[in-house]
């Protein structure tokens, strides 16, 4: 794998990994429990993104990032706490700009893997991308019988 790849790699493990604590926060903090299921799958299949990416960077032989516990603190118990304060609806909104923002980002890694002929890599992408977009149509739809 050349550097470039292996960037990538760490950059999508972050942008789960901030997905798995944005909607983490959601599942921990919601009263509705059917909304509170819906996040922990999320949880569930954005944890699954993250752990092949983590897994790549250390088949790679590098350190897969780390984060501090005010990464966490920030992603979680602030965005937590707003969704107290902003509720369901601005909170599905939010998930929903935030998928948008991981598919742009899926869809310019698909067709950098395509260059570069990363076949495997490139199938989970496809993958993974669907997973956003199935997510970002349900926040949406959510937010609208809000």
């Amino acid at each position: 794998m050349d550097d470039k790849l292996i960037s990538r790699l760490k950059e999508f493990y972050k942008l789960e990994t901030f997905q798995v604590a944005f909607y983490k926060a959601q599942a921990d903090s919601a009263a509705n429990e059917y909304y509170g299921k819906v996040f922990q799958k999320l949880v569930n299949i954005e944890q699954g993104h993250a752990d092949y990416y983590a897994d790549l960077i250390e088949r790679a032989g590098e350190v897969v990032p780390s984060f501090t516990g005010s990464v966490f603190k920030l992603a979680g118990d602030f965005i937590g706490e707003g969704v107290e304060q902003i509720g369901q609806h601005d909170t599905c909104t939010l998930g929903v700009m935030l998928e948008n923002k991981a598919i742009k980002k899926y869809r310019t890694f698909i067709k950098e893997s395509k260059d570069k002929n990363y076949i495997e890599i490139r199938n989970k992408l496809m993958e993974f991308l669907l997973d956003e977009e199935f997510h970002a149509l349900w926040l949406r739809e959510y937010a609208k019988r809000e």
